[in-house]
């Protein structure tokens, strides 16, 4: 999708503080209050940007005990239908997703304690299309921006379009400066013809 720079200018801000109100929005991407609104109206309404909320603190809340569980899952569509229903439902489910290869589920799963996890997972395994799981357990998050890949994205396309407004304006200089020197040439000629008719 292309987008403009004045776009890209609003996204890179919501991405870093979406509470910023859209007259701080306006004022740094050089747009009116009513242009930035309208822009994020449709950013919401193509699908660009999916709404807004908080970000809460899984440690602060008590759900410090975060696992990934790889499934390998029976291939029946039925039984795999009540897995899913089962997953969706559960509030200790953060994320699925399914899979190429040998694993046919990703799970990413927040819980108080290693206790709520065993329960999850024995509670799991009584679906019938469950045939084998790999839980992973994380002891330490070392980095944790999912917006990162956005801004990086955002700020390449940025340097790409000042590379291409760069060598259009040089282009556009030479191209004037050749049609000026033409100019300028064919000025010389009628000139000199202009004198050798007067010598004449």
């Amino acid at each position: 999708m292309r987008l403009k720079e004045k776009d890209k200018c609003i996204l890179r801000l919501l991405i870093q503080n979406g509470r910023l109100p859209f007259a701080e929005i306006g004022r740094r991407c050089d747009v009116s209050r009513q242009v930035a609104f309208e822009r994020v109206k449709r950013f919401l309404e193509e699908g660009l940007a999916e709404g807004f909320t908080i970000r809460l603190n899984e440690e602060k809340f008590g759900l410090s005990f975060r696992a990934y569980i790889l499934i390998i899952a029976k291939p029946s569509e039925s039984l795999r239908k009540e897995l899913i229903n089962f997953l969706q439902k559960s509030r200790n489910v953060r994320r699925i997703q399914l899979l190429f290869g040998r694993y046919d589920f990703f799970l990413e799963l927040l819980f108080r304690n290693k206790d709520e996890m065993t329960d999850f997972i024995r509670e799991m395994h009584a679906f019938e299309a469950v045939e084998r799981t790999e839980t992973f357990i994380v002891y330490q998050t070392l980095k944790e921006k999912p917006e990162d890949p956005f801004l990086a994205l955002l700020d390449a396309d940025a340097h790409t379009d000042t590379n291409a407004d760069t060598h259009a304006d040089t282009n556009a200089d030479t191209n004037a400066d050749a049609h000026a020197g033409a100019h300028a040439d064919a000025k010389d000629t009628n000139r000199q013809k202009s004198g050798k008719g007067e010598e004449q």
